[in-house]
């Protein structure tokens, strides 16, 4: 629940209207940063673990049900709504110029009919190599973290460093295990669920996302009034290695908050949760709809303090409740998870 509203604040958070509604933007984009990889986390946490509950086939075929074909579904609509648009949706990127069966099919494999849809293709691979990482749940975390350790030096170190500095053209060979999947994630996600790290160890990772997103907010500030090198200026974007961090100590965080709070502890609250979190993948379908809604509503279009501030409160609960009654309709389960 609290992933979806956080890209639902990335996505209202793009205003140019003045240098304060700039910069309060720039900020908040970085505080909320990592929404979609704390989802990544938490698909982890839950889905690593399958082989205790049924099997691959099982698996795979809840997977191609959830996700794969309301994917295909949604990508046919956004599709066929590019080619009647002149301006593409909030956060859809593209409109299409000559609508054809071939165009599609390109434009579906390339990635460019919703930006926003970046996550599927990024989940489904994801889910493609579970009955492999699956394996190492029972008896091998060691080799799990060892992943998510090399994973990180190569593509939040190396490779950032080489995209933002060095600019060579590396051998593709000697980085096999580049994840532009985000895997570590994923695999993050279940070792913190299953408590594998010592509680000093979370207490420092904890500390170092504190201290991550503290030096993203600082040089968000100064890159909206200096023109940063690349190096700095992208410490905190995806695929950079502050944003790894605070992603880990987010979570962790969020974690302990949970188990601290005894209001979530309770039945009732975490009954309200579960229907809430039920909602987010329909939410995240859908949400280009109501940024729109809410632009022709308002007669904005990144340009107000109201975009900023009330557009993602907008979006969530009309988009979530549109979702829920739509939800009740039968067979539209099938192609709004």
């Amino acid at each position: 629940m609290l992933a979806i509203f956080g890209v639902l604040v990335i996505h209202s958070s793009w205003n140019k209207g003045s240098a304060s509604l700039e910069l309060s933007s720039a900020l908040l984009r970085n505080i909320f940063a990592p929404a979609v990889f704390l989802f990544i986390m938490n698909s982890g946490a839950t889905l690593l673990d399958y082989r205790e509950k049924y099997s691959t086939k099982t698996f795979l075929n809840k997977r191609i049900h959830r996700v794969v074909l309301p994917f295909v579904f949604w990508s046919v609509i956004y599709y066929l709504v590019g080619g009647f648009l002149r301006n593409p949706l909030p956060n859809v990127n593209f409109t299409v110029a000559k609508p054809s069966l071939l165009n599609f099919l390109t434009t579906f494999l390339s990635g460019d009919i919703n930006g926003a849809f970046w996550f599927f293709y990024c989940m489904i691979t994801l889910y493609l190599i579970t009955p492999i990482l699956s394996v190492l749940v029972k008896d091998h975390l060691n080799l799990m973290f060892y992943w998510v350790c090399l994973d990180f030096v190569v593509s939040f170190l190396i490779i950032y460093l080489n995209n933002n500095s060095w600019h060579l053209t590396l051998n593709q060979y000697l980085f096999p295990l580049n994840a532009t999947n985000y895997v570590s994630f994923f695999m993050m996600g279940y070792l913190l669920r299953v408590g594998y790290f010592k509680p000093v160890t979370l207490k420092y990772l904890a500390v170092f996302g504190g201290v991550s997103i503290g030096i993203m907010l600082l040089l968000a500030g100064l890159a909206v009034k200096f023109n940063l090198d690349p190096l700095l200026a992208n410490l905190g974007s995806y695929g950079g290695p502050l944003l790894f961090v605070y992603t880990i100590g987010a979570a962790v965080f969020l974690q302990k908050l949970g188990t601290k709070l005894g209001f979530f502890q309770r039945r009732q609250v975490q009954k309200v949760l579960a229907a809430l979190s039920s909602l987010s993948l329909g939410v995240y379908i859908l949400h280009p709809f109501f940024l729109k809604l809410f632009f022709v509503l308002t007669g904005t279009a990144y340009t107000s303090w109201l975009d900023l501030l009330v557009m993602p409160i907008f979006t969530y609960v009309l988009c979530g409740l549109a979702v829920y009654l739509l939800k009740k309709i039968p067979y539209v389960k099938t192609i709004l998870p």
